[in-house]
């Protein structure tokens, strides 16, 4: 299964900064979450064709399950929010461990191939 470039994208690029974990700050960590975050929604609005649109990823996220199916649906919603809240976390909170964000890598790609199956 091959999966969209932006998406793929976006992994390597993450794969590429969790290859380095001594590197990994703060600043590297969100943007790690962030790119696991817009892979996770472009491959929502792609099974959603809602790719040009500006519909809000909660809604998208409702009408998922008709799509690929309810446990894939919660799968992608859970993995949503969990990379949501490490984008926001604040200074006084734990940052993602470097398990995390690999496990996210992981998970990431995973609902994006469920996503994009036919």
């Amino acid at each position: 299964m091959t999966l969209p470039s932006d998406v793929q994208d976006r992994l390597t690029c993450v794969a590429n900064l969790l290859a380095r974990p001594e590197q990994l700050d703060g600043v590297r960590i969100r943007c790690c979450a962030e790119l696991l975050r817009t892979a996770v929604e472009r491959s929502v609005a792609r099974v959603c064709g809602a790719e040009n649109t500006d519909q809000p990823v909660h809604a998208l996220l409702i009408s998922l399950p008709s799509r690929v199916g309810a446990d894939v649906a919660y799968d992608v919603s859970q993995l949503w929010h969990a990379l949501s809240r490490a984008i926001r976390h604040h200074g006084y909170e734990l940052t993602p461990a470097v398990a995390e964000l690999n496990g996210w890598h992981a998970d990431t790609a995973a609902v994006a191939e469920a996503c994009c199956r036919p």
